[in-house]
């Protein structure tokens, strides 16, 4: 049973014209100034975007780039393999060659070659004849191979948001928000965010009467935003709150195919949300790299014959349904490896032959989440191991990674998410020096699952008002999440299990004093609760939603977990 743990542990009454539970919510997620609240509740896209040229060595990228579209020099893009990269690529081709430029692509197979620049990238680059390559969502920590690019007399730009080694790579130049000294005010873009605002700046400075075009690449950023889980605040926000709408009107060939294979009715009249982003179209990108070659998700992304871009749907979706069995089976494998030997430790550490290396990261998220414990997944080779880590927000795991470098091939990543490789030989050493970090770092941490609560309601809040100022709190993700409530005593006047294997509930609900009466939906939630009755007392964790059917709304309970009174 997850504990529950509340934002805001006492309700108080605030002055002020907004309702007063939204005004508590915004107080308890920082928006104090007047000011700070019409940002966060209306973001503009002129007023809130930064201009690019804060970047201290933007100046220098466009002028570099510049002459190179001056010289009709071939520019080669070197792409991550996972979402972010891929559209990190996607932007900065499709600027490149909206302004006559001529542009190579090359993005890793993510098994055999790994993360960041390689000396096989640099063959096909020099083959192509390329004297200007960029490294987007990468770049960071590859020191010899930008060496070996100066030497073959090719200039390296970085575009990138990871961690910043203490010592920077030999490169022309490097656009990183997270640089140190560096005078941009938003740390927290993505690749793409970043390879948007490198867009922004050469049609700003090349061709300025087309600046207006750039936002059309916003379905792009938004959806590399999402999917790489970055918080939805400042910037992010905006990106992603003007990325959905031109995800709903998309002139993209390969999105709406994507869309119509996959089932997606997102239109000019249901725009998606930060959430679809996070679960349907995020997935499909990154089951490319898992499960066959990113660059089918570069390519679909690309595409404008609907003919062409409907068979890479169709391959796309193909490859999305065997990653999801086949990490279904795996998370499985996995869960009963640390129910057998992690269950008092901290640190998860799963080892072995049969984890499919596409899918290390997304397991590690799956158990990180499941048990709030930092987790690394390796898949074992005949003689070197590589996966990935994911974290949890106390620990902070890109820190801990680099004082075990000595043990690693290789590594890169942030605080909450990195990948490496390791030799075999080095596995007992790394995990007994890793395990130590963690449990030093979290020795006062109960790392045990929980449920944040923004705060405890009455039945008489729950009104249309309140439901329509919380969908302005959208787009919800990382940072930002949905407001969850809670409600006590509440009596079941009505349960039955509905979908196959009676998986889900549904529920109607009456406050303590018999006054009020609400319909509630409870996902998932039909094997863990399935001896509730008529006449049971529930204290609930929700989120509100409007319920629209046959033409009718009304106010729904979106159930997140349950207590029942006297267990």
């Amino acid at each position: 049973m997850a504990e529950w743990k509340f934002r805001i542990p006492e309700r108080k009454t605030l002055p002020g014209s907004l309702y007063s539970v939204v005004a508590l919510l915004l107080e308890q997620r920082g928006y104090i100034q007047e000011d700070e609240r019409v940002r966060f509740l209306s973001p503009q896209y002129d007023r809130d975007l930064h201009d690019p040229f804060l970047f201290s060595q933007m100046e220098r990228v466009i002028e570099r780039i510049g002459n190179s579209l001056k010289r009709n020099e071939t520019i080669g893009i070197f792409g991550d393999y996972d979402a972010d990269g891929v559209t990190s690529s996607v932007v900065m081709r499709e600027a490149i060659q909206n302004l006559g430029g001529h542009v190579v692509v090359y993005i890793p197979q993510k098994d055999t070659e790994g993360h960041g620049l390689n000396t096989q990238a640099l063959d096909f680059f020099t083959k192509e004849g390329a004297r200007l390559i960029m490294t987007l969502d990468c770049g960071m920590m590859n020191h010899e191979e930008i060496d070996e690019a100066n030497m073959l007399g090719l200039d390296v730009i970085i575009i990138d948001h990871h961690h910043v080694p203490e010592i920077l790579p030999s490169a022309y130049a490097i656009i990183n928000p997270k640089l140190t000294g560096e005078t941009y005010p938003f740390r927290e873009l993505c690749g793409a965010g970043t390879a948007f605002k490198v867009a922004q700046a050469l049609f700003r400075r090349l061709a300025p009467e087309q600046e207006d075009q750039v936002k059309w690449l916003l379905d792009i950023v938004a959806t590399g935003t999402v999917a790489d889980v970055m918080p939805l605040v400042g910037e992010n926000r905006v990106l992603v709150t003007y990325g959905l709408i031109v995800l709903s009107r998309t002139r993209r060939v390969g999105f709406q195919e994507m869309f119509r294979v996959g089932r997606m009715p997102f239109n000019g009249d249901k725009k998606p949300s930060a959430r679809d982003i996070a679960f349907q179209i995020a997935p499909r990108i990154n089951a490319a790299s898992r499960m066959a070659h990113a660059m089918l998700a570069h390519d679909l992304l690309m595409e404008s014959d609907v003919d062409v871009a409907g068979q890479l749907a169709v391959d796309l979706e193909n490859h999305n349904n065997a990653r999801r069995k086949l990490s279904t089976e795996t998370t499985e494998q996995v869960k009963t490896l640390v129910l057998s030997e992690y269950q008092d430790k901290k640190f998860i550490f799963a080892v072995g032959e049969t984890y499919p290396f596409g899918i290390v990261g997304l397991i590690a998220g799956r158990i990180a989440h499941t048990y709030r414990k930092p987790t690394c997944v390796l898949f074992r080779g005949s003689t070197e191991s590589m996966g990935s880590f994911r974290s949890i927000p106390e620990f902070n795991i890109i820190e801990a990674i680099e004082k075990c470098a000595d043990l690693l091939v290789k590594f890169g990543g942030h605080s909450q998410a990195a990948g490496m490789t390791i030799k075999n030989e080095n596995l007992d050493a790394f995990y007994e020096r890793f395990s130590a970090l963690v449990e030093g770092a979290l020795r006062e941490v109960i790392t045990e699952p929980e449920i944040w609560i923004d705060m405890e309601i009455q039945p008489t809040d729950i009104v249309p008002q309140l439901v329509t100022d919380i969908a302005r709190f959208a787009p919800f993700g990382e940072g930002n999440t949905e407001p969850v409530f809670s409600l006590s005593d509440m009596r079941v006047k009505q349960v039955r299990f509905v979908g196959s294997g009676n998986k889900h509930m549904k529920f109607t609900l009456e406050s303590p004093d018999g006054l009020r009466v609400f319909d509630a939906i409870g996902f998932s939630l039909g094997e863990r609760f399935s001896s509730i009755v008529e006449g049971d007392r529930l204290d609930i964790a929700f989120t509100l939603e409007e319920n629209v059917w046959n033409g009718r709304s009304s106010i729904q309970l979106k159930l997140i977990d349950i207590y029942r009174k006297g267990e």
